[in-house]
C-alpha cells in the first residue's frame, strides 16, 4: 500500500481511535447528531481540511458538515455516518451491560473515524505526491432515516462531485454487491372523538380501533406480497387512559421492497387499509411521509477497482485480546460457546469460511444480489457513481441490537475501523492515478439508468395527506 499513507495511519492512530471512542461515548440519535458533527469537524480541520458545519432538514442543530481540500478534478466524495439508534446503549464489553438512550447499534461510531481518517490519511499522500485532485469528507446525519443524504443533495453539498466511497462495518471485508432495499417511512393518523368508554361509548369514535384495525388489514396484506417485500411497524400513540375513548393515534411504517416502483405499489395498498379502517370506525385517516430512499445502482467499474486497491493493503490483523472479546462476546449474545468456523449458508460462495473475526477481503462475484435492509447510500448511488465496501467488527451477532453496539466499542472494533480508512485511501490513491475510472463510472451509470424510472427524491413532509 502507500507508504506515506501507511506511516500516517501509524503516528495518528491514537487519535482515530480517541475519534471512534468519543463518539461510542455520546451516541445521537438520527437528527440530533451535534456533537459527533462538531467532534468530526474539529478532527478534519487539525488535519488541514476546510470544513463547514450546517443543520441537515429537519434539524436545527448542525449536525451535517463538509470537508474540502485539494483543487481541480476529479472530486472524490467520501461519506462518513455517525447517527445512533434508539434504546440500545450499552457499555463497551462483550456481555449485556445496557446504558440507558441510544447507542451505536449499526457501527457509525466506526464508519465515522474510518472514513474520515481515510480522508485525512488520503491528503497526507497527496502531498507526497504532489497529486491534483480534491477530497471532499461528507459528515451525513440520519442515515436511519433514510434523509440525511437525500437532504444533503437537495441542498447542493453533493455538487460537483464525481465519484462516492463509503465505508460500513459487519461481517468480512469486502466491495458491496448487494441490491438492498428501497424503502419509504410514514407515519399513519388516526382522529376521532373522545367519549367515556364505560358510560357513553356509543358517543365516541375511537381513532385506537381504526390505527388497530389498519394494522390487521396490513397483516393480512402480506400474505398477497412479493418475497422481497418488507413491512414494520410500532405503534407511536394510543390514548392516555382506558376510561376515555382516545380521540388521537399514530403508528409508523417501513415499506421496502426492491425498488421504488415497487415500494410505490405496496404502499398504495397499505394506504388503501388505513382508509377502509376509517370507514369501518368513523374516523379520519392521514398521513406524512417522515422519508424514504431507492435502491442502489451498482457500479462495477468502481467495485473492480475497490477490490484491486483492496489486494495492495496488508489483511488485519487482530490480536489474542480480540478474539477473546468475540468468543465471550459470542457467547453472550447466544447462550452457547462460539464455533470455530461460522455457518455462512447461502453467503458461503460470497464470504468464504469465516470466524468471528474476519481477516480476509473477499473476492467479488461481478453480479448484484438482493439483500433486505435500506441505507440512503442507495440514493446517492443514483445521482453519483459509487461503490461501498463493508467488513469489520465481530460476526454472529444481530444487527441494530447491543452486541452490535458492543461491538462497536471494541479495540476490535476501532482496527477494523482503520483497516477501513487504508483500503479508501488506495482506492482513492488509484483513482487519482487514473481518472479515465471516472468517466468509465458516469458512462455505467447512465447506461444503467436508461430503464429506470426518473430520480424523484423522497423528502419528509410535515404536512398530513388525508385519505
Amino acid at each position: 500500500m502507500n507508504v506515506t499513507a501507511e506511516k500516517w495511519f501509524e503516528d495518528n492512530q491514537a487519535k482515530i481511535e480517541k475519534l471512534a471512542e468519543d463518539i461510542f461515548e455520546h451516541p445521537e440519535v438520527s437528527g440530533e447528531e451535534e456533537y459527533a458533527c462538531r467532534t468530526t469537524a474539529d478532527f478534519m480541520e487539525q488535519f488541514g481540511f476546510d470544513v463547514k458545519r450546517f443543520a441537515v432538514p429537519p434539524a436545527t442543530v448542525e449536525n451535517g458538515m463538509i470537508a474540502r481540500w485539494g483543487r481541480g478534478r476529479p472530486v472524490i466524495g467520501i461519506l462518513g455516518e455517525y447517527d445512533a439508534l434508539p434504546g440500545l446503549g450499552q457499555e463497551a464489553v462483550p456481555y449485556h451491560a445496557p446504558k440507558p438512550g441510544p447507542g451505536h447499534g449499526c457501527g457509525h461510531c466506526l464508519m465515522n473515524a474510518g472514513c474520515a481518517s481515510g480522508a485525512a490519511a488520503l491528503k497526507a499522500a497527496m502531498e507526497a505526491e504532489n497529486l491534483g485532485g480534491t477530497i471532499v469528507y461528507l459528515g451525513c446525519p440520519a442515515e436511519e432515516g433514510l434523509s440525511g443524504k437525500v437532504h444533503m443533495m437537495e441542498d447542493g453539498w453533493f455538487d460537483g462531485i464525481d465519484i462516492c466511497i463509503a465505508w460500513h462495518d459487519g461481517g468480512p471485508f469486502r466491495v458491496a454487491e448487494h441490491v438492498n432495499q428501497s424503502m419509504v417511512s410514514v407515519e399513519f393518523i388516526f382522529r376521532g372523538r373522545t367519549a367515556h368508554a364505560a358510560c357513553s361509548p356509543e358517543k365516541g369514535r375511537s381513532a385506537l380501533d381504526g390505527a388497530q384495525l389498519m394494522n390487521l388489514g396490513v397483516e393480512f396484506l402480506r400474505e398477497h406480497l412479493e418475497d422481497a417485500v418488507r413491512i414494520h411497524y410500532v405503534f407511536g400513540h394510543g390514548g392516555e387512559r382506558p376510561n376515555v375513548v382516545p380521540d388521537y393515534a399514530s403508528l409508523k411504517y417501513y415499506v421496502r421492497s426492491y425498488n421504488k416502483k415497487s415500494v410505490d405499489e405496496v404502499f398504495a395498498r397499505v394506504c388503501d387499509a388505513a382508509r377502509g379502517a376509517a370507514i369501518m370506525t368513523g374516523t379520519k385517516a392521514s398521513y406524512r411521509i417522515i422519508g424514504g430512499g431507492y435502491e442502489p445502482i451498482l457500479n462495477f467499474t468502481l467495485n473492480q477497482v475497490l477490490y484491486d486497491a483492496a489486494k495492495k493493503v496488508p489483511d488485519i490483523c487482530y490480536d489474542e485480546k480480540d478474539y477473546e472479546f468475540a468468543r465471550k462476546l459470542y457467547q453472550s449474545y447466544h447462550g452457547k460457546e462460539a464455533p470455530d468456523k461460522l455457518d455462512m449458508g447461502n453467503r458461503k460462495h460470497i464470504y468464504g469460511e469465516c470466524g468471528l473475526l474476519p481477516t480476509h477481503f473477499c473476492t467479488p462475484l461481478g453480479y448484484g444480489w438482493a439483500e433486505s435492509g435500506s441505507t440512503d447510500v442507495n440514493d446517492v448511488s443514483q445521482v453519483i457513481p459509487t461503490v461501498q465496501m463493508f467488513g469489520g467488527g465481530v460476526m454472529g451477532v444481530g444487527g441494530h441490537s447491543w452486541g452490535v453496539t458492543a461491538s462497536s466499542g471494541s479495540a476490535a472494533g476501532r482496527k477494523a475501523s482503520i483497516q477501513a480508512g487504508k483500503y479508501i485511501v488506495q482506492f482513492c490513491l488509484d483513482v487519482f492515478h487514473d481518472p479515465s475510472v471516472v468517466e468509465r463510472s458516469k458512462e455505467e451509470l447512465r447506461e444503467a439508468r436508461k430503464d429506470m424510472m426518473p430520480y424523484q427524491p423522497v423528502i419528509a413532509d410535515r404536512r398530513e395527506i388525508e385519505l
